[in-house]
């Protein structure tokens, strides 16, 4: 039982750090497109959107604590699910549907799936004690084996939620 409990621990800190690693490249290589999504949101004053390089950098530091606190400490990573979260509830509070999330890929439009999938990403980056004992030999197979799988059904999951708002 001690080995599945480091095997979630780590393959769901490997998770976070995956979606964040990606989430913050999408951001600095379509910049103008986020910033248009960032806008989309009406959340914050027009002037504010020149501090766009805040949610990456915040992404870059949630990938940073996770990894130099070997999993551990996921407050920021948990902060930002949550904050993606609201942002996008607020907006479909408002009636607002139709606006791209921002998330990466091609302009997905906001939905209750979007709020689901990062509560449960929030879960996920919930911060955990590093369980006692290594993980060796089957346990890192099944770790290594797990992330592939839940990146994979990450991937799944955000492609069906773009096919389902788009038509």
């Amino acid at each position: 039982m001690q080995s599945l409990a480091n095997v979630y621990f780590y393959s769901s800190a490997w998770w976070v750090v995956l979606i964040f690693v990606f989430a913050l490249l999408h951001k600095l290589r379509a910049r103008t497109e986020f910033i248009s999504a960032l806008a989309g949101y009406r959340l914050v004053p027009e002037g504010a959107l020149r501090y766009w390089w805040l949610l990456p950098l915040s992404e870059f530091s949630a990938v940073l604590e996770l990894l130099l606190s070997i999993g551990a400490s996921r407050w920021l990573a948990l902060s930002l699910f949550v904050l993606y979260a609201v942002a996008i509830s607020i907006n479909l509070l408002r009636g607002r549907r139709h606006i791209d999330c921002g998330c990466g890929g091609d302009g997905t439009a906001i939905g209750w799936g979007l709020v689901v999938r990062n509560v449960v990403l929030a879960g996920l980056a919930l911060p955990q004690q590093i369980p006692p004992g290594d993980l060796i030999g089957v346990g890192v197979a099944l770790t290594l084996c797990t992330i592939a799988l839940g990146w994979l059904g990450y991937g799944i999951f955000n492609q069906l939620f773009a096919n389902s708002v788009q038509g």
